[in-house]
């Protein structure tokens, strides 16, 4: 019994890993995606840029939304529904060439994503370490999201947007297979937390919580989404460029398991902060035109993201 309850908690901390990491896959290769249609000629580099920020700005309206239906709807389902139209949307996506249609198109496609994150996280906040497994959801996605990087970058000339869209299809359909273990709300094989006289943190707290956590990921993501074009623009081969943000996934990726041994025994104020100064510091690299600068930049950046970001999310799912 002890062995399958184990076997069953790994399985569902997976599970719920990969589910709540599927609505933000498109970030993972958000340079990618801008690439790939700077070199359209009917997209500008504001609107190759504009795909990706509304898109996102779809997933948060989505997660917002969501969340004050997660009481009334059943998880599971629901969670199946949105994954189908992302599966649909990323499809229709591909032979698009029209801003204004893709536009429309990808706020669908966020809208859909952050209400599939925000069931997820939903899920993730009622066990007992919802650091360790967004921690592990990140260690996920960046180490496909390198491999994705490292595989579209030099064939997006060749092969053009269906390269970048097709990847999250997959994504997407085996995220279907994963929807029951969001069956009646609390996933099998997860522990919830057993301390449930822990009084609710203030208005205020919440409040600035809510701004560090967008403050911190619109920083970094504003950065990153133009990192390949940083690379071009410095004249570094597509080869380099795109192996240099792989390496920085690959090796970052990792480091977020740090979070799942360390959990919070310095607090969260201490790698918050320090996760901020590395990726200063980190982004700063890549405004110069050396190659090795770019490379540790990459690497630096996310060995500070996956520490930072998954404590800095839990302020509110705490």
């Amino acid at each position: 019994m002890a062995v399958n309850a184990k076997a069953n908690f790994v399985f569902s901390s997976l599970g719920l890993a990969f589910l709540a990491g599927i609505g933000l896959m498109i970030g993972n290769i958000a340079p990618t995606i801008v690439t790939a249609y700077v070199d359209n000629p009917m997209f500008s580099v504001g609107n190759a840029g504009s795909v990706i920020s509304i898109n996102m700005f779809g997933n948060a309206l989505g997660a917002l939304i969501i969340s004050f239906l997660l009481q009334k709807i059943n998880w599971s389902r629901t969670a199946f529904f949105f994954l189908l139209v992302l599966v649909v949307s990323d499809l229709i996506s591909i032979p698009i060439n029209q801003p204004i249609s893709l536009f429309f198109l990808r706020f669908v496609h966020g809208l859909s994503a952050g209400a599939l994150m925000g069931i997820t996280y939903a899920a993730i906040a009622q066990t007992s370490s919802p650091e360790r497994i967004q921690a592990l959801s990140y260690t996920m996605q960046l180490l496909f999201g390198g491999i994705l990087i490292q595989l579209i970058t030099p064939r997006i000339e060749s092969l053009g947007t269906v390269v970048v869209w097709l990847p999250l299809v997959l994504f997407s359909a085996a995220g279907l297979l994963l929807c029951p273990l969001l069956k009646n709300r609390i996933p099998s094989g997860i522990t919830l937390a057993s301390d449930q006289s822990q009084k609710r943190a203030g208005n205020l707290v919440i409040g600035l919580a809510l701004v560090s956590l967008f403050a911190f990921q619109t920083g970094q993501f504003a950065a990153f989404a133009y990192v390949i074009e940083v690379g071009i623009n410095h004249n570094f081969s597509v080869e380099f460029t795109g192996a240099s943000v792989a390496m920085g996934m690959w090796v970052g990726g990792p480091s977020a398991l740090f979070v799942t041994w360390w959990s919070l025994r310095s607090g969260r104020a201490f790698p918050i902060v320090l996760a901020s100064g590395i990726q200063i510091a980190s982004i700063s690299l890549l405004l110069f035109p050396i190659s090795s600068f770019f490379l540790i930049g990459n690497i630096a950046w996310g060995i500070a993201f996956n520490i930072g970001f998954p404590i800095c999310l839990g302020l509110y799912q705490s």
